[in-house]
């Protein structure tokens, strides 16, 4: 479940998010080499809850994914989005309301901390962790601006 929660969040952010970042930048090269490890992640990360979603640039947005497959999103800068959820080959998608297009993530494994982190299909990197604070605060080497 907390892979689900954690995807979502993370991908939901990213979709809200309108700042464009180059895929193969230095900073998404330095998180693709890390590995993960943890539970492998499944259509779970859609699961209803609160959740932080960190870029690498150090921005924390804030989502909750509602039942129903809908979301709710405040970006760092206080902008509110919201929008709806669906999974497609295997990946977690966001529609935003009253924006075209849908913006896909690959959720990674649900690490022992709780976090996660989750690619766009541009390459930008972001981590989703519970907003309880369970979750410990670990730094990504990307941005999920897409």
């Amino acid at each position: 479940m907390k892979t689900v929660f954690l995807a979502t969040a993370l991908l939901a952010v990213a979709a809200c998010n309108q700042t464009d970042a180059p895929a193969n930048g230095p900073e998404t090269q330095a998180s693709a080499d890390l590995p993960l490890t943890g539970d492998a992640p499944g259509f779970e990360a859609v699961a209803p809850g609160d959740y932080t979603v960190e870029r690498a640039n150090g921005e924390i947005d804030t989502i909750t994914i509602h039942p129903g497959m809908t979301y709710s999103r405040v970006a760092a800068d206080g902008t509110a989005t919201g929008g709806t959820i669906f999974m497609q080959d295997g990946k977690t998608c966001f529609v935003v309301e009253g924006v075209d297009g849908q913006n896909c993530f690959t959720d990674g494994p649900v690490q022992p901390d709780g976090s996660m982190q989750t690619t766009s299909d541009a390459g930008a990197i972001a981590t989703v962790r519970p907003a309880d604070g369970s979750a410990s605060t670990t730094a990504t080497g990307g941005n999920a601006s897409e």
